[in-house]
């Protein structure tokens, strides 16, 4: 027999080997999975699976837009948002708008947030602008947000300043989508002229 024929034939019986032993260890994994068995020692466990737990419900670019009790249009939107339950929304990088019924408007930035959907109750943090149209721009570190009412509160300091001046408080109040602004505690005005 030649070199070259004594080759093949050992590779062709190489090759069967192979073929024989990966049908052997599929076969072994198969009936090793299908035993379940945990008393021989048989059981199969993939160790980055997380038993019972679901990937989130995450949102790209969420808007939510109604009106209010009182019939005046409102949106949320935001980049990111994860769905926590039925009725909660986590929400990443908010922009949040009301107009009241003279067509002044109510602008609310945040950095991160809570919206309770039944309610229409808005929790702020991560550092939340509020933008009036009249001209008013306030920053603070976190804000509750009634839509329904049209209210924001905060018992975080804030500061801003508008077309007349620049003032600093304790903690503020916005009733009505901005028709009254109530600051309280240690609160510092400073008018231009």
């Amino acid at each position: 027999m030649s070199k070259i024929a004594h080759y093949t034939r050992v590779v062709f019986l190489w090759k069967i080997l192979l073929i024989l032993l990966v049908a052997a260890i599929v076969s072994a994994l198969i009936w090793v999975s299908n035993s379940g068995n945990s008393e021989n020692g048989g059981r199969m466990v993939f160790t980055n699976v997380i038993k019972g737990v679901m990937p989130p419900n995450v949102m790209e670019k969420p808007f939510y837009q109604g009106v209010d009790v009182h019939n005046r249009p409102y949106s949320v939107a935001a980049d990111t948002g994860m769905q926590k339950d039925p009725n909660t929304v986590e929400l990443e990088k908010i922009s949040a708008e009301m107009t009241d019924d003279n067509g002044k408007w109510m602008s609310l930035n945040a950095g991160h947030g809570v919206l309770h959907l039944p309610s229409k109750h808005l929790q702020l943090s991560g550092g939340v602008e509020v933008f009036y149209g009249d001209g008013y721009n306030f920053r603070t570190q976190d804000a509750f947000v009634d839509i329904n009412k049209g209210e924001a509160k905060s018992d975080s300091k804030i500061e801003g300043q508008g077309r007349g001046g620049s003032l600093t408080a304790s903690s503020f109040q916005i009733v009505d989508r901005g028709s009254v602004l109530r600051f309280k505690g240690s609160v510092r005005l400073l008018l231009y002229h």
